[in-house]
């Protein structure tokens, strides 16, 4: 019986450790899968927020130019300024002109 019972202990034993090394290598591959699927994940949520950074920099881009060219301060608005006070003033000249006429 003594050569029984460490037998059955070693045979228990080694039972235990296979059934711990199978349940170890599922487990294993159950996380490798689901670290495969959030890896997918994460490249995906990259990729959409890199496209809506490039979105959003076009469009300041975009806004900085309008605003440089059209805006209150910009040459466009300038021109436009001078172009009105030259106009105010040849029309002035023009109807000083006429009125030199009458006189």
């Amino acid at each position: 019986m003594s050569d029984a019972a460490p037998r059955a202990v070693k045979k228990r034993r080694s039972e235990r450790i296979e059934g711990l090394r199978r349940r170890g290598e599922f487990e294993r591959d159950v996380l490798a899968g689901e670290l495969g699927r959030l890896r997918e994940d994460l490249a995906e949520r990259r990729a959409h927020w890199k496209m809506a950074g490039l979105v959003a920099g076009g469009l300041a881009a975009a806004w900085t130019v309008g605003h440089k060219l059209f805006g209150k301060r910009s040459l466009a608005a300038k021109l436009g300024r001078i172009s009105s006070a030259a106009s105010v003033l040849f029309g002035l000249g023009k109807a000083v002109g006429k009125f030199r006429r009458f006189l």
